[in-house]
């Protein structure tokens, strides 16, 4: 019987797993990875079995890359963000995955649902606060005050890079030498902690071992708790070097600031907030709880940028054109209309409360 291959009617019609196997082999950026796995004979068969990474060979620039390793980390974060289309729409939201809350660190979680009003939602809230337990606050940001904020900063920050590049330089290098250093610090910390901890350790050993050879502890519990206390230790042995080569090899090369230039000079127009520009510009948007103390709602927002981190513009920069200021003006008289609108809504329907209570 002859088998005939089959001919696929669209040869580019490739499948999601075949996009993600091919985005995640690192030879695109040039490296060559070696030693995955390892033959082992069991009854007499050999068997290949997967290696941990540790004990992987890896060999950089081995290749001719491809694409830069600044786009290959970039593929790789993006692939690690399950996004999934709402109901009502075709797409999932680009912003999926880059928006994070400032009190517990977790993602925000995309709304598309229908309002009080009936007018379709589209926000971002706490996937904390949309659990059971409400283990955190709302932290709510609709999408588009979130797509104004980040292309306001991508289009304020890149002209202000090329304007000013020796001023830019200047201030970002002493700002990355400044983290560095709160991150040294912490390193250091946990160092300690970590050395204390593994000291003490060998000292319950011990103790568990005389106390079972006395006969007050039983072998059962003897077992289980040298199991837990050897896993402990062999985590500690592996964190510690990692900690000490950490600071010790801490530089201020960390940040690529010739990247950002090139980077903020490929785009020119920043009317739009297109997905490639928001992949590349966009490393996480930190969002904190709105303040309503002052009787209107004001809301930061941290806008780190990959290779630069959260960088904000002098004051006294000023690049909007007429148009732009007199947009933004606007933009600020809607919103203060808006919350006296929501003000004496809400002053008016306290007032009619005790009459209506008294009925």
């Amino acid at each position: 019987m002859e088998v005939r291959a089959q001919k696929y009617t669209d040869p580019y019609a490739w499948t999601p797993t075949t996009v993600a196997y091919i985005i995640s082999k690192p030879e695109y950026k040039g490296t060559v990875v070696l030693g995955k796995t390892r033959n082992v004979t069991y009854k007499g068969k050999k068997k290949a079995v997967k290696t941990p990474p540790e004990e992987w060979y890896v060999f950089e620039n081995a290749l001719p890359p491809i694409v830069d390793s600044e786009t290959w980390d970039n593929a790789q974060r993006l692939k690690k963000t399950v996004r999934r289309p709402p109901k009502c729409d075709d797409a999932p939201n680009p912003l999926t995955g880059l928006l994070y809350c400032h009190d517990c660190g977790s993602k925000l979680s995309h709304r598309r649902a229908k309002n009080a009003q009936g007018y379709r939602e589209n926000s971002y809230c706490c996937a904390r606060f949309r659990g059971v337990m409400r283990l955190c606050s709302l932290h709510y940001i609709s999408t588009r005050n979130v797509e104004k904020l980040i292309l306001s900063a991508i289009r304020r920050i890149s002209r202000y890079a090329i304007d000013n590049e020796a001023d830019f330089n200047e201030r970002i290098r002493e700002a990355s030498a400044l983290r560095q250093e709160n991150a040294v610090k912490e390193n250091r910390k946990l160092l300690a902690q970590s050395k204390r901890r593994y000291d003490e350790l060998n000292g319950l050993i011990k103790k568990l071992y005389e106390g079972n050879a006395s006969g007050k502890i039983p072998d059962k519990h003897f077992e289980r708790m040298l199991a837990e206390y050897d896993a402990e230790q062999n985590a500690l042995e592996s964190r510690i070097p990692e900690m000490e080569a950490a600071i010790e090899c801490y530089n201020a090369d960390s940040v690529r600031v010739d990247k950002f230039m090139e980077l903020a000079r490929r785009y020119t127009e920043f009317d739009t907030l297109t997905v490639p520009m928001l992949n590349e510009f966009i490393n996480k948007v930190v969002v904190h709880e709105a303040d309503k103390s002052s009787g209107q709602r004001v809301q930061k927002v941290d806008i780190y940028l990959n290779f630069i981190g959260n960088f904000t513009v002098p004051d006294d920069y000023d690049d909007y054109s007429p148009e732009e200021r007199a947009a933004i003006e606007a933009e600020r008289a809607r919103l203060d209309k808006k919350n006296t609108y929501e003000n004496n809504r809400r002053r008016k329907k306290r007032t009619e409360l005790p009459a209506a209570v008294a009925i």
